[in-house]
């Protein structure tokens, strides 16, 4: 099996183009590739018309008009589609944003944003706004174009917070809780015990439990089980890497009990999930 690289903006390899926006477009390589990939950057991808399914780290979504979708650096994606699908797309790295970082990790802390969300007739018009207004400038050689690029996908992300709240008045996302995921996100692959990530936040393991449970609807240890097996389907889907050297990677000292886990948490072995998604995806 062949592993994948992390694309980047172009989808080639060779690093090139900080920002990219391209309005209404179908089949473009440039924009999009007919493969199982993942990006070095971010990514808005508006979907106008067509149907299928975007797989966004093994999670199936539906493609249908007027859905947005965002990707985020290292996730693994793809769009499968039997027809042509005409969509619109924002690419821009870190790097791009750094002017307006503090805007993505404010917005990330107060709340997770979302995969995807669909757009409504007032959202459609605002959100039409903004792309032009980006794509113009984009095409702009006039002095500060860069910068008003950024203050508009800082107006962008905004209103992509305000996509990813529920219609409903949500109850507050505890800092805590963020800050457990945050905690998560770094320690996984060498830290799956409930109880360091409490003593580390300075509350206790049920206290924990309580939170997530009631604002994720999983245990505590759930969510480090889930960002596990997540790591572990990237890394047999975008490497080579045999499955004993995945297993040490995540913390796992004996194969056995890797397989064992995976298995319990996916209901496959870890070699007949590469070679499903390697057929399915990657043919």
């Amino acid at each position: 099996m062949e592993s994948i690289d992390s694309l980047q903006i172009g989808h080639s390899c060779e690093k090139g183009d900080e920002f990219k926006i391209q309005c209404h477009t179908t089949d473009h390589s440039n924009i999009e590739v007919p493969f199982s990939h993942k990006h070095a950057f971010y990514a808005i991808y508006w979907i106008h018309q067509g149907s299928g399914t975007h797989v966004i780290d093994f999670e199936n979504y539906s493609i249908i008009p007027n859905r947005l979708f965002f990707i985020k650096p290292e996730q693994i994606h793809f769009l499968h589609s039997t027809k042509s699908v005409e969509y619109s797309a924002i690419q821009f790295t870190q790097n791009f944003i750094l002017p307006i970082l503090n805007t993505m990790q404010r917005l990330s802390f107060q709340r997770p944003l979302a995969t995807y969300s669909d757009l409504n007739e007032q959202e459609q018009k605002r959100l039409s706004t903004l792309f032009e207004q980006i794509a113009i400038e984009s095409r702009s050689s006039l002095p500060n174009s860069t910068l008003l690029i950024q203050s508009e996908l800082n107006t962008l992300l905004l209103e992509w917070a305000r996509l990813s709240l529920p219609h409903a008045k949500p109850d507050a996302f505890p800092l805590l809780l963020l800050k457990y995921k945050d905690l998560i996100e770094q320690r996984f692959s060498v830290q799956r015990q409930v109880r360091y990530y409490a003593a580390q936040l300075g509350v206790t393991p049920n206290y924990l439990n309580i939170l997530t449970q009631k604002h994720c609807n999983k245990s505590a240890l759930a969510l480090i089980n889930d960002r596990v097996i997540l790591e572990a389907k990237r890394l047999l889907v975008r490497s080579d890497k045999d499955i004993t050297e995945i297993a040490y990677l995540l913390g796992f000292n004996e194969l056995s009990y890797f397989s064992k886990f995976f298995r319990q948490h996916t209901d496959s072995t870890p070699i007949q999930f590469r070679n499903k998604m390697n057929k399915m995806y990657q043919d």
